[in-house]
């Protein structure tokens, strides 16, 4: 593992829930492949995965939303709102990926020059990304319920993890 991996691994999880920045916060970071970890906090409403290749870091958000289903007239509107914020919110981008079309938001981050500021930057863009992509499609009441649920889900995790105590 290169010196920048495991700068990247070790910012997501030596955190402290109460941090003031996103990179600070204490993520849960679980290897899914080789080079590619999913990363979580209960704040944050988004699932990050981070992959490393040969010069790159590369964040990605995948989303629920899937463009395969959709009429042409659907998927050109779609497209046309996410083209609109890529050119409205700096450093982000959204992409549809295989096999469904897929909507995720990327930051793609050059290994050479990547520091814990431009990471903290990087994130930070993903959630506004996300929080306007939201807005934009029209899905407040979507996203709220799946964040809530997500929250949930990972403090019952958390619950569970705890020891029990006993009464002395």
């Amino acid at each position: 593992m290169e010196a920048i991996e495991a700068n990247v691994l070790a910012w997501l999880t030596n955190g402290k829930d109460d941090a003031r920045d996103i990179v600070d916060l204490p993520w849960q970071v679980e290897q899914v492949d080789r080079d590619v970890y999913l990363a979580e906090h209960p704040s944050v409403p988004m699932n990050l995965v981070v992959a490393f290749s040969e010069e790159f870091v590369h964040l990605v958000v995948p989303t629920t939303i899937e463009t395969e289903g959709m009429n042409a007239e659907e998927k050109l509107e779609v497209y046309r709102k996410l083209l609109m914020l890529n050119e409205n919110i700096r450093m982000m981008k959204f992409s549809i990926a295989p096999p469904n079309g897929q909507i995720r938001l990327r930051v793609d981050l050059d290994k050479a020059s990547l520091d814990k500021e431009e990471f903290n930057n990087a994130l930070t863009a993903l959630v506004i990304g996300v929080l306007a992509g939201v807005m934009a499609l029209g899905i407040e009441e979507e996203f709220v319920e799946k964040v809530l649920t997500r929250i949930v889900a990972m403090l019952v995790d958390r619950i569970e993890r705890v020891p029990a105590r006993r009464n002395s």
